[in-house]
């Protein structure tokens, strides 16, 4: 299979840090750093240590991806091997104030781990056996002698783990192999070099819990231990290359994080190693990139000039692309003016990807579109459907080098001001497809995920998408390992979303960092605290209201019109079948009784325990639009209940209003009622706002002109001399209205005819904020003296549902829904994601307390028609 070698090399990797956690407690004073590494043969794979404290081990207890990686029986056997013999009383002594190192080497088929553990003071090795025998039942000592050197065998019956130990210059070597013992113990076999201790320990960071060092040239051992088939495409790239890497972990619980630098060296013969002469640059093709993405390698260039005389230099040293470097010469000598035209044309960022069917796609950016379509029929001929093929093959190869040797004479496509290429035109077609509807990869859960994690400047980055990849990486790793990748009871593999790897030139070498994102079982969304069953799918998002002064509870409408009240607990306190579908929010007046309208035309007023009021429920004259709101006014408290284009008037009784005598509003009324003074305020869709007295006649009537039409909800802004209302119109006008001062305008940027808007107190109860949504974007503002951005969002599909505004103290927080794809949002002010958030879920949601002074719980529902309650 096609280049995936390099997910098992990341995997394999991230191994290391699995054994850690195991091993924690043995202290961290050290006598010489360079002593337990100057012991370790020189064909050693890879190094880790890490620190020994109570800080250390707290860091890392229950963190999942070690137990993921590892295994979760050999998690337990190593725990217990850590109690049992390592933190015994009788090695404690000698072990504690020291670190720890584990690396790993090849034993013919396998990979084995030795642990270096150097002692806080010396032991006469005549007394090793005696300290060894030491070590309490059910473990058995045995020595062995091998080539003059003693080892002891370290066994147990209940257990099919052994270990072999040895004590050499205070240091003792425990492995599961006698072979990799017997490497350290032998002086005349060559140890790791003096210039590589010396990389590792200028480049540890002696504040963070774990470390890891890497020897380049180690990568062709590695992908012959993990590959099954000849490596191509992906690994190639990374194959020949030396130096060596040292890396620091970045704590977080559902992630393993690693940056630190890599140094280069025998760079002559490595395309990556290209890219290390140039600066970070943001890469942006990655937005382009569909969602059955399974790997990618993107490249940004700074130094454009600089990048192609260095591949000149490379491929002219490639004997075995003597064809093709043949043919690109003939190109540049009898289309040298074409070639010329074609690199002033093509940019500096591309890409390859292999999909989950194994094809490939190709990117390159266009830095001239203009320029690069006056050429377009001299390069390619038209397939049809926007699709062409270029004339010559290799063009892309001789712009960027090995990245897309695999394209010879590609079809390729252009969108926006990218080429997207493939080997078969059928390809493109479905790419098309797929980019049309925006099924794209950054419109994922997982991906989104990653974003927050890792950055998108670097000049190389690779990422592999464990599921889309999932099937490659089962045909071709070796079998033992292929066999535990697809074991999803004893090991975690699958429960990675991706693993990803980043390189940003740093004068010749790189600033590196690998990524795993993991799903883990604590992260929000993934252990409910409770469920709760429904028949049907719910119809209204999970409100939550006062149900005494000591608890609170839940109410939600499912499918066929039966409204629940649930406890905080998740039981069930009563359940009642309501005339129609809610019509807008529930709401909760100050003695707690609840009021709501449903499309059976309906008002329904009942208490906490789900009897009604007296008097309700009524009938209404026709559907109503939106919410009841409850108003005192003249010293009586009325329920105003809008209809399309007037408001209805009832006493808290269910009788109507005597003296009320509203006239109709020329349109439709908007959304938003609003009290201010002794005044109710509306607005309409042909753009009035009205001012109506206690008995709903019009007191003044504000026009805002040339007969806008109003999309929005009517919204409200207190300033300190003046009360505005506020409303958007199909061109993008916000328009102010006063009622005693003169009316303003102020024009808003980028936005659709039919965008929406509505209002909120998002970061303090005295500022008003605006959320407009539209189409795929959200843009929040703040409504002061004047109109400031706070933040926008953009989103790969379009945004058709209301936002949801989510108590939050004496604020709201932003919560937004996308149903195309299910992922909730839950935003803070500063416009970032909640942590937890984003999450997959349906629409419907509700974050926040569900009792009074506890914990906030995201409550979201599923398609098994269940409510699910997750504590945060």
């Amino acid at each position: 299979m096609k280049g995936t070698i390099i997910v098992s090399v990341v995997l394999f990797v991230a191994v290391v840090a699995a054994s850690i956690f195991y091993f924690t407690g043995l202290g961290s004073v050290q006598k010489d750093l360079a002593a337990p590494l100057a012991s370790l043969p020189e064909e050693t794979l890879f190094v880790a240590a890490f620190k020994n404290d109570e800080t250390t081990d707290n860091i890392f207890k229950d963190y999942e991806v070690f137990d993921a990686i590892l295994g979760f029986k050999q998690k337990a056997r190593l725990d217990s091997l850590k109690q049992e013999v390592l933190r015994s009383p009788v090695l404690s002594e000698y072990l504690s104030g020291t670190d720890v190192y584990i690396s790993f080497h090849q034993v013919e088929k396998e990979v084995e781990t030795l642990f270096t553990i150097p002692t806080s003071e010396s032991i006469d090795a005549k007394e090793i056996s005696s300290v060894l025998n030491q070590i309490e039942k059910p473990y058995n000592i045995a020595p062995l002698d091998t080539l003059g050197n003693t080892i002891y065998a370290l066994t147990s019956d209940s257990s099919n783990l052994s270990l072999y130990i040895a004590y050499q210059n205070d240091i003792f070597s425990v492995s599961p192999s006698v072979s990799v013992l017997a490497k350290v113990l032998d002086k005349r076999h060559p140890k790791l070099s003096r210039d590589r201790i010396n990389f590792y320990l200028e480049h540890t960071n002696r504040n963070v819990p774990l470390s890891i060092y890497f020897a380049h040239q180690q990568v062709d051992s590695l992908t012959k231990q993990f590959q099954r088939n000849r490596p191509r495409d992906f690994m190639q790239q990374f194959l020949g290359l030396g130096g060596q890497s040292a890396w620091n972990i970045n704590y977080k619980q559902d992630a393993l994080m690693l940056t630190g630098e890599s140094e280069l060296a025998k760079t002559e013969n490595s395309y990556i190693a290209l890219f290390a002469k140039q600066q970070k640059q943001t890469q942006r093709l990655y937005n382009y990139f569909p969602s059955n993405t399974a790997l990618y390698l993107e490249y940004a260039l700074s130094d454009e000039r600089g990048f192609r005389q260095d591949l000149e230099r490379y491929v002219s040293k490639k004997t075995s692309q003597k064809r093709v470097l043949d043919q690109i010469a003939n190109l540049r000598s009898s289309r040298q003016s074409l070639m010329q035209n074609l690199e002033q044309s093509i940019g500096k960022e591309f890409a390859l990807l292999e999909l989950d069917n194994g094809n490939y796609l190709g990117f390159a950016s266009l830095k001239d579109s203009t320029a690069f379509e006056k050429i377009l029929d001299d390069v390619a001929e038209s397939a049809g459907d926007n699709i062409y093929r270029f004339k010559y093959e290799h063009l892309m190869y001789a712009f960027y080098g090995d990245a897309l040797q695999n394209f010879q004479r590609p079809y390729f496509t252009i969108v926006d001001d990218i080429i997207v290429m493939a080997n078969q035109s059928s390809t493109l077609t479905d790419y098309l497809r797929r980019w049309r509807n925006s099924d794209l990869l950054i419109g994922t859960l997982g991906f989104k995920n990653y974003e927050r994690l890792q950055g998108n400047e670097a000049n190389v980055t690779f990422f592999a998408h464990t599921k889309n990849a999932s099937r490659m990486l089962g045909n071709n790793l070796a079998t033992t390992y292929a066999r535990n990748f697809r074991n999803n009871k004893d090991f975690g593999y699958q429960d990675f979303y991706s693993w990803s790897v980043q390189l940003t030139g740093n004068g010749g070498n790189f600033i590196s960092s690998m990524y795993g994102i993991y799903k883990s079982s604590n992260a929000l969304g993934v252990s409910a605290d409770w469920t709760y069953a429904f028949n049907n799918r719910l119809i209204t998002r999970p409100y939550v209201f006062e149900h005494s002064d000591t608890s609170q509870f839940i109410l939600a409408q499912e499918q066929d019109h039966t409204v629940h009240a649930i406890h905080p607990s998740g039981n069930k306190m009563w359940s009642a079948v309501f005339s129609g579908r809610i019509i807008g929010d529930m709401v909760q007046w100050k003695d707690r009784s609840i009021f709501l309208v449903t499309d059976r035309n309906r008002l329904y007023r009942f208490d906490t325990n789900g009897k009604g009021m007296d008097g309700f429920s009524l009938g209404l004259p026709e559907e109503p639009t939106g919410s009841p709101t409850i108003a005192s006014l003249a010293g009586q408290d009325i329920i105003l209940v809008p209809l399309s284009d007037r408001l209805e008037a009832y006493d808290m009784q269910g009788n109507i209003v005597d003296n009320w005598d509203m006239e109709r509003v020329s349109g439709r009324l908007l959304p938003g009622i609003h009290l201010w003074k002794d005044f109710i305020v509306v607005g309409s869709t042909k753009g009035f706002v009205y001012f109506l007295g206690s008995d709903g006649k019009t007191i003044k009537r504000l026009d805002g002109g040339d007969e806008e039409i109003f999309r929005s909800e009517l919204g409200r802004v207190s300033r300190a001399d003046e009360e505005y209302f506020v409303a958007t119109d199909t061109e993008g006008i916000l328009h102010w209205f006063s009622f005693d001062k003169e009316n303003r305008t102020t024009q808003l940027p980028d936005l659709s005819a039919k965008h929406r808007s509505y209002f909120a107190h998002l970061s303090s109860p005295s500022n008003t904020d605006m959320v407009i949504l539209d189409d795929n974007m959200m843009y929040v503002y703040e409504l002061g003296d004047s109109v400031t951005t706070k933040f926008k969002q953009g989103f790969t599909k379009d945004l058709s549902t209301t936002p949801l505004f989510l108590p939050n103290g004496s604020v709201s927080q932003l919560g937004i829904s996308i149903p195309s794809n299910n992922i909730i949002y839950v935003f803070g002010e500063n416009g970032t994601p909640t942590s937890g958030f984003p999450i997959e879920a349906l629409p419907l949601f509700y974050y926040g307390r569900i009792n009074y002074n506890g914990a906030n719980y995201l409550l979201s529902t599923k398609r098994d028609h269940k409510l699910y309650a997750y504590k945060h």
